[in-house]
């Protein structure tokens, strides 16, 4: 069953191309702006290769740490959380990298002195720094993303 491609189909096709591209320009000019917004404080990024990181767990101040900066590839290393609520605990942390996948690494966080600490690694990379992303969830649903720098 051939049909032939008559000048009204032709039409017909352009008209459905023409709208289809408008609402592609349209989504992409004006919807960016708003998916742009922050997310009331669900995400931070911050690097804590060069400081410590600051923060708000439950509405009270939590900082992150890397203990015996600068981290290096292949290395231990400890992470501390000083501060935020007590009620509220680490349930899962991670890390990934930002750029190149090369796994989940979990971090086990066990209650210290006024806060948390867990020990991590994290693996060498073929690029001169790589950018690993800490993922920290939290008992009461809140998230926190840090970013740490580890040269080769």
């Amino acid at each position: 069953m051939k049909e032939r491609l008559t000048s009204r189909k032709i039409g017909h096709l352009t008209i459905v191309l023409a709208i289809l591209l408008s609402l592609m320009a349209y989504r992409t000019w004006f919807s960016g702006l708003q998916t742009a917004l922050p997310q009331a404080g669900n995400d931070q990024i911050c690097d804590l290769s060069h400081s410590p990181c600051d923060g708000l767990i439950g509405n009270k101040p939590l900082t992150v740490s890397v203990e015996g900066a600068p981290v290096q590839a292949e290395h231990d290393f400890v992470l501390r959380l000083q501060g935020g609520d007590a009620a509220i605990t680490p349930v899962k942390a991670w890390l990934e990298g930002k750029e190149m996948f090369m796994g989940r690494i979990p971090v086990q966080f066990e209650a210290s002195d006024g806060g948390w600490q867990g020990k991590a690694q994290v693996g060498s990379c073929t690029s001169a720094t790589m950018v690993w992303l800490l993922n920290i969830e939290w008992s009461n649903g809140q998230r926190q993303q840090l970013a740490l720098s580890v040269p080769r």
